[in-house]
């Protein structure tokens, strides 16, 4: 049996109160997507408590995805996190961001307008307030499209878009709008677009 199984089952008391959690939440659909991200790297074939449980024990960060998705019951979250810490050192603040939710390691700020599904974000990573948009003054932190991975150090700011199926290299400074299917590299930073039926790669001039 695997180990981290057997430790899982050895801490099961601290699992007790994240589960009524759980299953109080009004977001258990977004949870269980969240946790479809890391099931090829699980014991376990589907999402559920037991899936739950082992990636509250055994990925520190989802704990503050966990948290982020029941922060509508106060009282029983504040006594799950003194049970089961969240990281420090991430930080999930501001809008709404859909179901598929993965943070992959210990540092990052995570504050956008709003995100779409299955956001990746990787160490380091900040996302946030900036200028706001010249069109529309009602934001200042990015709206992200859906399947948007972030790689390491990326900083992404200000009241921008983020389109779908898009990839943010590692240490990119990103604030400007960036369209669907693209890679974004560099400070400055630069886009670049791959044609799907030519494989041919062009980089967008920025302005």
């Amino acid at each position: 049996m695997n180990k981290k199984i057997i430790l899982q089952k050895i801490c099961f008391f601290k699992t007790i109160l994240p589960d009524i959690l759980f299953l109080c939440s009004r977001n258990q659909s977004e949870i269980n997507r969240d946790i479809e991200r890391y099931l090829e790297e699980i014991p376990y074939s589907k999402a559920g408590i037991r899936a739950l449980n082992y990636c509250l024990l055994f990925y520190k960060p989802f704990r503050n995805v966990f948290y982020y998705r029941t922060k509508q019951n106060h009282v029983l979250r504040s006594l799950c996190r003194a049970f089961l810490k969240p990281v420090v050192t991430v930080e999930i603040n501001g809008g709404e961001i859909a179901e598929g939710f993965r943070i992959d390691h210990n540092y990052c700020v995570v504050r956008p307008f709003k995100a779409g599904k299955n956001l990746t974000v990787r160490n380091g990573v900040t996302i946030g307030k900036g200028r706001a948009r010249d069109d529309d003054s009602s934001f200042f932190q990015p709206i992200i499209g859906d399947n948007v991975d972030i790689y390491a150090n990326a900083v992404i700011f200000g009241g921008i878009y983020i389109g779908n199926n898009v990839k943010i290299g590692a240490g990119a400074v990103v604030n400007k709008d960036v369209p669907d299917n693209c890679i974004v590299v560099g400070n400055p930073m630069r886009i670049i677009l791959k044609d799907r039926s030519t494989g041919s790669i062009d980089t967008v001039p920025q302005a």
